[in-house]
């Protein structure tokens, strides 16, 4: 246990001190009951009721910056003890949790015992890792991996305790975390988010756009829980202190689904997140995206086009990638050449040559831009543009003969063309390349098993600028069919605005956004806000959805 570490009692005694575990006369205490020639702290302080093992341990851990599992259920793996003797983990109190190509997990009690690591390391040809755990929970593992399947009613270890697998009540981590994703893929979230509170571990689903709770899981499966996404993940599982970024695939109702998966340190413990991209998903052709009759005729015109810029805009997760896709299944003919740079790939089509950036080994959304042009491509599409170097080569390629689609964050159409020259880019290039700029956002759709029409008061009608009878109008209740939300799926809502001649002058000599809106209002430019009216009146989301948009337009 713990009270082995090769360090003085006081060492000891000051690190439970620090963390909390005891007090100073709780220490001083139990160092006058210490034998001086052993180091024997912990389980004096055991038996005073000063501290438990699990503490003692977690507080050793956190000094020492080595995790800590409270259990390994869902996590080991019997392949990595192969070449290591029952017998010696025992003695050397180590069980082997997990090993790739390069370095072995190993579960230890003292992770400071430099001698059972290189002799571990010695038999297994590969680096070795230390995590902390129990006493009770390694013998337990011990038993799961040596001889599975057998109840231990008592070990060497810890002779006359009855082992119970940890964490029975909530099932096995495995289960936990195939129940979330496959639960997660019913309700059909976006993303899936493991939070570490103080004493549990909460689970909520991003669905249409807005988190849910889901459920929670006691705090002593946390480790387990966080370290099995990392295994699947190819994530280090001993590294807690710094974020990881990942992905794993998992089979949903015979598909494959591909999850994105992010890890962040907090005060509590790692959270994670999980982005759920189902890559075989069928993609949507653009008139089923439910875009305006008369923006959609515009937009189509526009990527007709053999050369020039095309940008959607929008925050993250209003389904810009989706509209991109869109239009490249409709360019996708057999004698154009389409590559695309994405972060990451969302969707995988047929005869497209997608590629990922990975900014680890340079491959940044610039290199990766200047690559694809080598390539005789007719078509790109650059994922985002994110800084001057991108933006350049992006506009350049488009005056040179290429049709380019890309996105940006702006909050509206007209904000992309001032986003630009804030990067610094020349006015005249952007005159040049810009064919246009189609924003988007998702609302929320009202659920048609529940939604109850909605009376409006004269003051809402005259803030919305609605005529007196606007129509039907509706709002949420909730029911069994949309999880109590009175929301089922999302629509999108979009503007597009043309670079016409007018729009085009007014770029070249830097014109303000509200000289851009007035021109571009002048020409029969229909806003978003207005476009979300007229699918609140329409029946199709609500006003409470409308508003929201509208707050967040006005934050940005």
């Amino acid at each position: 246990m713990p009270t082995e570490l090769t360090q003085p009692h006081a060492s000891i005694g000051n690190i439970l001190t620090k963390f909390g575990v005891i007090t100073p006369e709780q220490l001083k205490e139990a160092l006058g009951q210490c034998d001086p020639e052993q180091r024997s702290l912990g389980p004096v302080l055991i038996s005073l009721g000063f501290a438990t093992e699990e503490k003692i341990s977690k507080a050793v851990s956190l000094h020492l910056g080595i995790p800590f599992f409270t259990t390994f259920e869902g996590l080991l793996d019997p392949e990595a003890a192969r070449g290591i003797p029952e017998a010696m983990a025992r003695k050397l109190l180590v069980v082997p949790v997990f090993q790739d190509d390069e370095k072995l997990t190993l579960g230890m009690v003292n992770p400071t015992d430099f001698k059972a690591l290189d002799q571990i390391a010695g038999l297994k040809g590969v680096q070795v890792q230390p995590v902390m755990t129990s006493l009770s929970n390694l013998f337990t593992a011990i038993q799961e991996v040596y001889m599975p399947g057998k109840t231990v009613a008592g070990d060497a270890g810890a002779p006359g305790e009855a082992r119970q697998p940890a964490a029975a009540a909530v099932g096995s981590v495995v289960d936990a975390l195939n129940g979330l994703l496959e639960e997660g893929m019913a309700r059909l979230a976006s993303d899936i988010h493991l939070e570490a509170a103080e004493t549990q571990m909460r689970a909520r689903f991003r669905v249409d756009g807005m988190l849910q709770d889901a459920k929670t899981f006691p705090k002593d499966i946390e480790a387990a829980l966080v370290a099995r996404v990392k295994i699947l993940a190819k994530l280090d599982i001993t590294e807690t202190r710094l974020p990881q970024d990942g992905h794993l695939r998992f089979i949903y109702g015979g598909r494959g689904v591909d999850v994105r998966v992010a890890t962040l340190p907090t005060v509590h413990g790692e959270k994670v997140v999980m982005r759920l991209l189902d890559s075989t998903k069928s993609l949507r052709k653009m008139k089923d995206l439910g875009i305006d009759a008369g923006i959609l005729a515009r937009f189509s015109e526009a990527i007709a086009s053999p050369n020039g810029l095309i940008l959607v805009t929008g925050p993250t997760g209003s389904g810009k990638t989706t509209t991109l896709y869109s239009a490249l299944s409709e360019l996708n003919k057999p004698d154009r050449n389409i590559v695309t740079l994405e972060d990451p790939v969302e969707y995988v089509m047929d005869r497209i040559n997608q590629m990922e950036a990975f900014a680890k080994i340079g491959l940044t959304f610039a290199s990766g831009l200047r690559a694809i042009l080598r390539q005789d491509p007719n078509i790109i599409l650059v994922g985002e543009i994110r800084d001057l170097e991108t933006a350049e080569i992006a506009l350049q390629a488009s005056i040179t003969g290429h049709m380019v689609f890309s996105t940006l964050h702006t909050n509206d159409a007209i904000s992309c063309v001032h986003r630009l020259l804030n990067m610094r880019v020349e006015p005249f290039m952007i005159a040049a390349a810009l064919r246009g700029v189609l924003a988007q956002r998702l609302l929320r759709r009202l659920c048609d098993k529940c939604k109850r029409p909605l009376q409006l008061s004269g003051k809402q009608l005259t803030e919305l600028g609605l005529p007196d009878k606007p129509g039907a109008c509706f709002e949420p209740v909730g029911c069994h069919a949309c999880f109590n939300t009175g929301y089922a799926g999302r629509i999108a809502i979009h503007e597009w605005m043309p670079v016409t001649r007018t729009v085009r002058e007014l770029i070249m000599r830097k014109a303000s956004v509200d000289e851009l809106r007035a021109a571009v209002d002048s020409e029969g430019f229909k806003s978003i806000r207005r476009t979300a009216i007229d699918k609140a009146m329409a029946g199709e989301t609500s006003l409470e959805e409308v508003l929201r948009m509208a707050r967040e337009q006005t934050e940005a």
